[in-house]
């Protein structure tokens, strides 16, 4: 979130400076569409250079003020000399050089004032204890004493030690007044009470068989575990690495890094949404009155599915089963010829489009248009225990349809290969993301059709 903010702050004080610039250098005058390309320009590259130089990854974002500052001022002055050389030899250049001159140090400052106001109310809010992230310490001791006193001493630091775990220990003890265990059922059942999110294994050289045990009893749960190499400060090579407080960290189970590149998605989403619901209206009506006429019941279908990092919604279909063909607390999957399936029902289904209320989730921001399909959460549950990874899927906002889905694997998973073969698509997903990659899948959704064998 602190990324993020960094993220827009800059690019609000880069768009401001350059309007700036422009009412004090082209007060007599008006700026021609070609200044206008090239502050565009601008925007574009400077934009460009903070991401291929990594300004808001981890260990640069929540790192140091100077340090951050310093690469992302660098990076600013770059882009402006790239475009000053480029718009020389165009019509107007001394007049357009005067503007990006003005441009360059008024956006300088601001950036300046921008970020060590965030950096300070960031170290504000922390040394009273807001933003802190709880962390619990996997490692002896002595070395977990040694990162939660550097915490400790660290009153704006972004995380804050809650439990230790020592397999050396004889008892249950404190170690630096934090609560230290030495049985891991003992420590799963405090990290869950605690809603603890992160999780740090220090020195696991000599322990591997302790750090696969903890990653088993920890694989369904949204907690980000993370290796701490020895406090030699001995780096690791990338990309894995991330900087918490000054120590180099290796992400073994973490959520995707969002940022401004996933601010796309969410405007593609909500955009989407709105509009396939206002085009689809009519549709949408007609269907409803059909599920009414169709048979006793409510139009709306809905059922408990995980969200993002596990959070439980309601999402929204059209019904296709008659009232009351399901147990309560239990769900079957769907299959050819079932007999629960209204005649209406089974055409929806078959088309796809009791899916799509689901436009509703997106809006309510529950829900991507691309993403890993939800199951239900009982589903969940079975095959978190069959299929290795299941629940990382969650690590990201569930979708509507997904790469798994215009490879073919849509509709009933009678077998577990199936499912397996379904995550390995989503995980390829989660890891390959790109808008391109989003707007690629809807064209195949919709070249290819809803319409699938498997769908009933």
């Amino acid at each position: 979130m602190f990324a993020l903010a960094l993220q827009i702050g800059d690019l609000l004080m880069i768009v401001a400076g350059a309007l700036f610039a422009l009412s004090f250098t082209y007060s007599d005058t008006s700026p021609s569409h070609l200044d206008d390309l090239f502050g565009l320009l601008g925007v574009l590259l400077a934009l460009l250079a903070f991401h291929l130089t990594g300004v808001y990854r981890s260990r640069d974002s929540n790192g140091s003020a100077a340090r951050s500052t310093t690469r992302a001022i660098c990076c600013w002055l770059g882009a402006q000399l790239a475009v000053a050389l480029i718009s020389g030899g165009y019509p107007g250049a001394e007049q357009r050089m005067n503007w990006i001159l003005c441009w360059t140090a008024l956006s300088s400052v601001l950036m300046l004032l921008h970020r060590y106001t965030l950096y300070a109310a960031l170290r504000a809010l922390r040394s009273r204890g807001y933003g802190r992230t709880p962390v619990a310490i996997v490692a002896r001791a002595e070395h977990g004493r040694e990162i939660a006193t550097r915490l400790a001493a660290k009153q704006d630091a972004a995380f804050t030690p809650e439990l230790i775990f020592d397999t050396a220990l004889e008892r249950d003890t404190l170690v630096a007044d934090i609560p230290t265990v030495c049985e891991l059922d003992s420590f799963t059942q405090l990290v869950r009470a605690h809603r603890i999110g992160e999780l740090w294994i220090v020195d696991a050289r000599d322990e591997p068989t302790c750090v696969e045990r903890i990653v088993d009893a920890f694989r369904d749960d949204f907690v980000n575990i993370r290796i701490v190499p020895a406090l030699e400060g001995r780096l690791l090579p990338e990309p894995a690495i991330v900087d918490c407080l000054g120590v180099p960290v290796l992400n073994v189970i973490a959520s995707p890094e969002r940022g401004l590149r996933v601010l796309p998605k969410a405007i593609f989403d909500r955009l989407f949404a709105l509009c396939a619901l206002l085009a689809l209206a009519p549709v949408l009506v007609a269907i409803a009155v059909a599920v009414k006429c169709s048979s006793p019941g409510p139009v709306f279908f809905r059922q408990s599915r995980k969200g993002m990092n596990g959070e439980v919604f309601s999402i929204y279909k059209f019904r296709t089963m008659y009232q009351g063909a399901d147990r309560p607390g239990t769900v079957t999957q769907a299959s050819r010829n079932d007999a629960r399936i209204t005649r209406l029902g089974r055409f929806l289904r078959s088309t796809s489009l009791d899916e799509l209320p689901q436009f509703i989730n997106v809006l309510k921001g529950e829900m991507s248009v691309v993403g890993p399909r939800p199951h239900a959460v009982e589903h969940d549950e079975y095959y978190k225990n069959l299929v290795q990874d299941y629940m990382y899927r969650y690590r990201i906002k569930p979708g509507i349809t997904g790469w798994a889905q215009v490879n073919g694997y849509r509709g009933e998973t009678e077998r577990v290969e199936k499912m397996a073969a379904r995550v390995m698509f989503d995980i390829h997903y989660i890891q390959h993301w790109t808008l391109g990659l989003d707007l690629k899948i809807v064209w195949l959704t919709v070249l290819k059709g809803f319409v699938g064998s498997n769908a009933y």
